[in-house]
């Protein structure tokens, strides 16, 4: 008789563009994000500030960060710990743990039972509570016991190995995680993401990234153009990070919603929109940044944030600051969540 593990890890491996849209090279990169984005959701948490990707042997892939580790120790239903119900179950809340803001890299984030399901190999090496805890899944179950010894470290690392017998291809696109890892550091500027042997921290956050963007362009601007606008801060229940510069008859907009891209904008770019049509004011590039416990979307894509308030509390944040103070001088970093 099968467990209930191991049919739900049957039912994302019959049917993955569910859970992951496709199974070739992006597949695998959301696999990736689906780790990654569990290390942000420490930062945000204030419990860790770095987190890196590296791969080995061109087969095996690991996500690792300095964490407090994965609940080993926490005794959950069936005789499982906590951590093994992340690799083995579906929950049917937002997160396992009820933890907001929860971080997205991915329109379609479910958890690390997709990764562990999706793999031939999950290795979890955790150092949480003064032991370290090791524990290997092999496609969405347990494979061994839980195996505890002393360490005085800490942080998690996730090595996996993308299934062949359900994904056409065995690696991401190196160059676009790469550039995905760039991007994230700059929504986040107190954590630093490692990608192999380089290490992205961008404590200048969207206004940096903003500058990058543009430097190719004819109408490119610095960080030290008087028009330079940067904001950070958290106002009711929304923390805005947002970057604004140049002069220009159109904008060039980008927006995430909890680490994830919003093309197609929303509520948060609408607000902003306002705020710099009040100040007569068009930016060469604009970037916005808002992080919510419970975001609301218009699709499952996510492409656009239709979560109401934040138009008029993102309009009210921008033009507060750029009445208030010279925005060029506002450095401050990301507060934790």
């Amino acid at each position: 008789m099968s467990s209930p593990s191991s049919d739900i890890a049957e039912m994302i491996r019959q049917r993955p563009g569910m859970y992951i849209g496709d199974t070739d090279e992006r597949g695998v990169e959301h696999l990736i994000h689906e780790l990654v984005a569990n290390g942000l959701d420490q930062y945000l948490a204030g419990k860790a500030d770095r987190i890196g990707v590296s791969w080995h042997d061109g087969h095996s892939i690991s996500v690792s960060d300095n964490g407090e580790g994965m609940p080993f120790d926490v005794p959950a239903a069936g005789n499982k710990t906590l951590a093994e119900t992340y690799f083995t179950e579906l929950h049917a809340t937002p997160t396992a743990d009820g933890h907001s803001p929860h971080v997205h890299l991915n329109a379609g984030g479910v958890g690390m039972i997709v990764v562990s399901a999706l793999s031939s190999v999950v290795e979890v090496v955790s150092h949480r509570a003064g032991f370290r805890w090791e524990q290997r899944f092999e496609k969405g179950h347990a494979a061994t016991p839980l195996r505890k010894t002393k360490s005085s470290a800490r942080g998690t690392s996730i090595t996996f190995v993308p299934d062949a017998e359900v994904m056409s291809a065995q690696a991401p696109r190196w160059s676009m995680v790469r550039r995905r890892l760039f991007d994230t550091a700059h929504l986040f500027p107190g954590v630093m993401l490692g990608f192999q042997e380089e290490t992205f921290h961008a404590p200048g956050g969207l206004l940096d990234l903003a500058e990058f963007d543009s430097s190719e362009k004819d109408d490119a601007f610095t960080s030290t153009d008087p028009s330079a606008f940067r904001l950070n801060v958290e106002l009711e229940d929304v923390h805005i990070n947002a970057a604004a510069c140049g002069t220009a008859k159109t904008c060039h907009w980008r927006s995430w919603c909890n680490g994830m891209p919003t093309a197609q904008h929303g509520t948060h770019v609408a607000g902003f929109k306002d705020a710099l049509k009040s100040a007569g004011w068009t930016p060469a590039a604009a970037m916005i940044h808002v992080l919510l416990k419970r975001p609301e979307f218009s699709a499952p894509t996510k492409s656009s944030l239709t979560t109401k308030h934040v138009r008029s509390v993102v309009r009210r944040a921008v033009l507060d600051h750029l009445k208030r103070e010279d925005p060029a001088q506002n450095q401050s970093p990301t507060p934790h969540a």
